[in-house]
């Protein structure tokens, strides 16, 4: 069953990167967008929604695609407007219904619910109809350059002075979001009770705001679920329009310390 809402303002979700190069060390990780096109795929679910655990299940089959980080960066928000239904979904959170809204409110989607696919900043109904996501390459302009190291992140963007592109780029944002991979929840009541569901790349924490072109920011990574089996970060710059100007993801080592 899908639900709808009209409920509130905006949220925007740290978020990861497609073509990102990769150079692990010891606890630390770099990620460069290195001027490569990709593509970021945002789903907003809920626990609470018998029609989301499809969508969770073909998101989940992301972590043996060899085409993740490097052409797809996918982040799951849960929305909280199902939680008054008969299940509080531990994940949920008002900011990803109102990140949700602020698509709505802009035009980018037609209307709030869920299972809801935002594809580079607008609305996708591909999947419910057994779709492949879009082949043609996003118009990224500008460098993301992010490193982590336990759970201090570096992120700093940049566009080549002779971008003729640049002129578009005000106001920009960042978002750093920290995703749990193989999450496991036994729901106990709603429209999922009884199943146990599995569920990758939701976002855990998301951070963002006000971005200068060129600004070194240190971001501190906090982890308040347990459920987690690993964790991965997504990270990515947006203009006003909330269309992403480039991304970047990858899963951190197992030796990270979040806490």
């Amino acid at each position: 069953m899908l639900r709808k809402t009209i409920s509130g303002l905006c949220f925007i979700l740290l978020s990861a990167s497609v073509h990102s190069a990769i150079i692990p060390l010891k606890n630390t990780i770099y990620l460069s967008s290195k001027n490569l096109q990709n593509t970021l795929l945002e789903v907003y679910s809920s626990q609470g929604c018998s029609s989301c655990p499809p969508a969770q299940n073909w998101i989940n089959d992301f972590e043996s695609d060899p085409d993740l980080w490097r052409k797809v960066v996918p982040v799951v928000f849960h929305v909280d407007y199902w939680d008054d239904l008969g299940w509080n979904d531990p994940f949920a959170s008002k900011a990803f219904s109102r990140r949700q809204q602020e698509y709505s409110r802009n035009g980018n989607v037609n209307t709030v619910y869920t299972p809801g696919f935002v594809v580079e900043g607008r609305e996708w109904t591909g999947w419910f109809n057994g779709k492949s996501l879009p082949q043609n390459a996003p118009r990224h302009i500008g460098q993301l350059d992010v490193s982590v190291h336990n759970n201090k992140l570096e992120f700093t963007y940049w566009v080549d002075t002779n971008d003729t592109e640049k002129s578009h780029l005000t106001p920009l944002t960042y978002n750093v979001a920290l995703l749990g991979l193989g999450m496991k929840t036994q729901v106990r009541s709603g429209e999922n009770a009884g199943k146990k569901l599995t569920e990758s790349f939701v976002v855990l924490q998301h951070q963002q705001g006000k971005y200068i072109d060129g600004q070194s920011l240190n971001i501190t990574l906090h982890n308040n679920h347990d459920q987690a089996k690993r964790f991965a970060i997504a990270a990515w710059v947006t203009d006003g329009s909330l269309t992403p100007l480039q991304v970047v993801g990858g899963k951190l080592p197992l030796s990270f310390k979040l806490n």
